[in-house]
């Protein structure tokens, strides 16, 4: 029996642990926060590339990504309350990223892999996208992402 109490105890920290991190992550979410990840993808990732960012949106009560074209005037807040309500409650569902990043068209050619990216607030950072992943990046098409939009490099 003690042994199963340890057991348990040890896995109820550690999900604890994942719990409050991502908890923490979605807390401190802030425009320059999202805007210095997307400069550390580009760095780490795409090298040379442009990217622009997208939000989720609730359209006709599903999930979908739309292109932050002005970066002042998005209200981070309602995404932060967004994410939440999607994560906690009945809220826009949909397999979507909350926030995620894609390479500009017209630049050179992105390495393999690095063409989207979706936030993880597990990591705190965006990560690279795969079509065969557990996240998603949207279920709809998306706006393409032009040069003028991009927010890094």
């Amino acid at each position: 029996m003690g042994c199963l109490m340890l057991v348990l105890l040890l896995v109820g920290s550690c999900t604890a642990y994942d719990y409050g991190s991502r908890y923490a992550s979605w807390a401190g979410l802030d425009k320059p926060k999202v805007v210095a990840a997307a400069q550390w993808y580009v760095r780490e990732r795409a090298p040379g590339q442009k990217v622009c960012l997208y939000r989720v949106t609730c359209d006709k009560g599903r999930a979908r990504l739309v292109l932050v074209k002005d970066l002042d005037a998005w209200d981070i807040e309602a995404t932060r309350q967004l994410a939440w309500d999607r994560r906690f409650g009945d809220g826009c569902p949909g397999r979507t990223a909350n926030l995620a990043l894609q390479v500009a068209d017209g630049g050179p050619e992105p390495p393999w892999g690095a063409e989207r990216a979706v936030w993880t607030f597990g990591i705190d950072r965006f990560r690279a996208w795969q079509g065969h992943d557990y996240a998603a990046f949207s279920e709809k098409p998306t706006e393409p992402c032009t040069p003028e939009y991009a927010i890094a490099p």
